[in-house]
């Protein structure tokens, strides 16, 4: 065996002992935390002084002397260690410190939320050693390539993450009262997939525990699963295949493999310093606010920064958007415009004006001009932001509603509404404005935000595309053109597919509801509801007119299906049930058909 493959395979005296104990980590802090009530506590110090937690404590020691001993060893033999051991000895000193019971005693909440994250990174790197040891015994060339696509991985992935979060929030620590299957896995699944829908009040039904839950879950489908997966791997020395390094470039809509390291850092640097950004901001404006809850205001701080950059909708006010703090400051809002925005652009403008920035700061020469995806994604951005806007105003100046006659009606409200088309958040109850005004803003939802961001729909610029290759069969141009540049044809086919997969989907999901739920469609303005809901669940959006809340079970299942598919998309759903096939060399005579 080669050195350097010495080097990346662990001692099997080691190995054995530090998968175990990180594993048992994992298990006892979650059946403490689950099922000892541990998270509705507020003595946490003495909640966790009993039997349970010292085997804890024990394990949690062990495992730190055993990832020690394995790097001195490394280190004599090969030399400096990777990156890995270095990032598991470090959690494991920060555990060791924090299961302390005088640690307890001084933080309280915060010790038991970092003591949760320290079990969860010790047993997933136990799961990560159990991975790297099944991989390397299965690992044969004659079977190099995986059977299952990027497509199917990605889907399988949310949905493993959907039920293990589902049995998390089930479990006695995690709500205040009895949560039933359906709606555990709904929550779970909307907050995975970012789009905000809720059956129950998420503040008063969860505890810390499951709040943080769902702050994991909305963080983790906001970058994806796999993204996520790699960018671990890959900070803690680990190499990307090409195949997995293809997944990732797809996912982000990136073309090449050798962006996808920059790619991903680029992800979680704009991610964190957003998020970062936000949460001080909000930290700072609420503090010491009137009407506001004073306790916990890190907790609230940083899991709205988190769900409005990730465009999630979710919301643990206590009053819910009309909390005091929220619903009268307009620089509170105007933080989380800014979070929403900051989350549509997409990662991949940020990698380039990143790239950019780091060429000018190193007296590099970039190119003169920007990328085509960036030139359109930041014009149809702001094109939909102004008619959105507009359009938005003048229906509620002008349309007949609930909404007008409070007299409540203001310009804000509709830029806050056209630019959280696809984070959910809503200042007033859009069951109140008309007709008109639900369903252009369903319009709005629709079109969404841009592609390799943390927005939904089927993307503003996807829908530019369709609308520019109509205009072009109009004017008998042979060839799409943008910024000075042909667009590729399998992208603009790509982007009509997409549409049209939308709308059938959407209007077929919206007749399988009328029929299933015949009371809500009978009411007054019930098919728009019903459509509205449908639309806000695939777009990923969070918006509701009061319909979630009258359906059955049987229903809300399909809505669950529906937002998962929406977070995928419908065009890479498909792909897999369908094999792309290689271009065929021997083409059929053309022939043509009456349109007309």
């Amino acid at each position: 065996m080669r050195p350097q493959t010495q080097k990346e395979h662990r001692h099997r005296v080691l190995e054995l002992p530090e998968l175990l104990s990180g594993l048992l980590v994992l298990f006892v802090v979650l059946w403490e935390a689950c099922f000892e009530g541990v998270a509705n506590s507020p003595a946490y110090r003495d909640a966790f002084v009993d039997g349970s937690h010292l085997i804890l404590c024990g394990l949690v020691w062990f495992n730190t002397l055993v990832v020690f001993l394995h790097l001195v060893s490394e280190w004599v033999r090969y030399g400096v260690p990777g990156r890995f051991l270095w990032v598991q000895l470090l959690v494991g000193i920060v555990a060791s410190v924090i299961f302390y019971g005088g640690v307890w005693e001084i933080f309280g909440r915060w010790a038991f939320m970092a003591s949760l994250v320290c079990s969860f990174l010790l047993g997933g790197f136990s799961i990560g050693t159990l991975g790297n040891i099944i991989r390397a015994r299965r690992s044969n060339p004659a079977k190099q390539g995986s059977r299952w696509s990027p497509a199917v991985r990605f889907f399988t992935y949310m949905v493993v993450l959907v039920l293990l979060s589902t049995l998390l929030l089930l479990t006695p620590g995690a709500t205040n009262a009895p949560l039933s299957p359906v709606d555990a896995l709904f929550t779970c699944a909307s907050a995975t997939s970012i789009t905000g829908l809720t059956t129950v009040d998420v503040a008063s039904t969860f505890t810390p525990l499951g709040k943080l839950v769902l702050l994991l879950d909305i963080q983790i489908g906001a970058i994806g699963v796999m993204t996520f997966s790699y960018f671990v791997l890959m900070m803690v020395g680990k190499r990307l295949a090409v195949r997995d390094s293809m997944s990732v470039s797809g996912m982000l809509d990136q073309q090449g493999v050798n962006v996808v390291p920059a790619l991903l850092r680029a992800v979680f640097f704009v991610t964190l310093m957003a998020e970062v950004v936000g949460a001080v901001c909000l930290y700072y404006l609420w503090k010491g606010m009137p009407g506001f809850p004073q306790e916990d205001l890190w907790g609230y701080a940083i899991f709205h920064s988190v769900s409005a950059f990730c465009n999630a909708g979710i919301n643990i006010f206590p009053a819910g958007m009309e909390q005091v703090g929220v619903a009268n400051c307009k620089t509170v809002q105007l933080v989380m415009i800014l979070l929403v925005l900051a989350g549509t652009v997409g990662f991949g403008v940020y990698l380039e004006g990143l790239t950019r920035l780091k060429n000018k700061l190193a007296g590099k020469l970039s190119a003169k001009r920007w990328s085509t995806n960036s030139w359109l994604v930041l014009r149809v951005m702001l094109i939909v932001m102004l008619v959105g806007t507009v359009g938005l105003t003048l229906l509620a100046a002008f349309e007949p509603s609930a909404h007008q006659a409070h007299g409540t009606f203001n310009i804000w409200e509709s830029l806050w509404n056209a630019v959280g088309r696809s984070a959910g958040f809503a200042l007033s109850d859009i069951g109140e404005y008309g007709p008109v005004y639900q369903l252009f803003l369903a319009f709005l939802m629709f079109v969404g935000g841009n592609p390799a961001g943390t927005g939904g729909g089927v993307y503003a610029p996807v829908f530019a595309l369709c609308l520019l290759e109509v205009y072009r069969v109009l004017q008998g141009k042979q060839d799409l053109e943008l910024h000075n540049r042909r667009i590729a044809r399998n992208t603009v086919e790509r982007a009509m597919a997409t549409v049209v997969l939308s709308i059938f989907w959407i209007v077929f999901t919206t007749l399988l509801l009328l029929l299933l739920e015949p009371a809500v469609a009978q009411q007054p303005q019930g098919v728009v509801k019903l459509l509205f809901m449908e639309v806000s669940a695939y777009t990923t959006t969070g918006f509701d007119l009061g319909a979630l809340t009258q359906i059955s079970d049987v229903s809300k299942f399909i809505v669950t299906l529906n937002m998962l598919f929406g977070r995928v998309g419908m065009f890479t759903f498909m792909l897999i049930f369908i094999r792309q096939q290689e271009p065929n060399p021997i083409r059929l005579p053309e022939t043509r058909l009456p349109l007309n």
